[in-house]
């Protein structure tokens, strides 16, 4: 898992951009005081709903909330997910119907992440949203046959692949 955190917050800062991780478990804390600009106290109750909305309520701007399990994750994902939410919101469905990255210039009322979250979050915008399709967020690793998804698309972990979308 560590090496996914890493890989993501590496494709963030390509992208230029600083990166706040929301957790309260004090490894994981001691870590990221290492290689984010942010960390962000997670809330006691809420799950990940609650972390994320606490994660966003301490960017001024606009924002993007990018899970990081998200092997195949670019730093072009990010610069292309970052750009629209500067001005609209835009979410990223998982291929599995979750929701891999959203963000807005806006602040979010909540969020409603587990299964079938894509369709909840795209609900919450009244169809004011733009989705975002992209081999690098629409795999993301959840079960088990995630992994032999990544396997059959010949990605090596820590490398960059030419993934084809109609694969996915």
């Amino acid at each position: 898992m560590l090496r996914l955190v890493e890989h993501t917050i590496s494709m963030i800062h390509r992208a230029g951009f600083p990166v706040s991780i929301v957790s309260s478990d004090p490894a994981v804390t001691a870590w990221g005081a290492a290689h984010v600009e942010h960390l962000v106290p997670e809330p006691s109750v809420g799950g990940l709903d609650a972390a994320a909305l606490a994660g966003v309520s301490t960017v001024p701007g606009p924002w993007i909330v990018v899970h990081a399990d998200l092997p195949a994750l670019t730093s072009e994902d990010v610069a292309v997910s970052a750009r629209l939410a500067g001005s609209t919101t835009v979410i990223a469905p998982s291929r599995d119907g979750g929701t891999s990255l959203i963000g807005s210039n806006v602040g979010p009322q909540s969020f409603s992440y587990g299964p079938g979250s894509f369709r909840r979050h795209l609900s919450a915008t009244r169809g004011r949203a733009t989705i975002l399709v992209r081999p690098g967020l629409a795999l993301d690793l959840d079960r088990p046959w995630d992994l032999i998804a990544l396997d059959r698309l010949g990605y090596v972990f820590g490398e960059t692949a030419e993934v084809d979308p109609r694969d996915l």
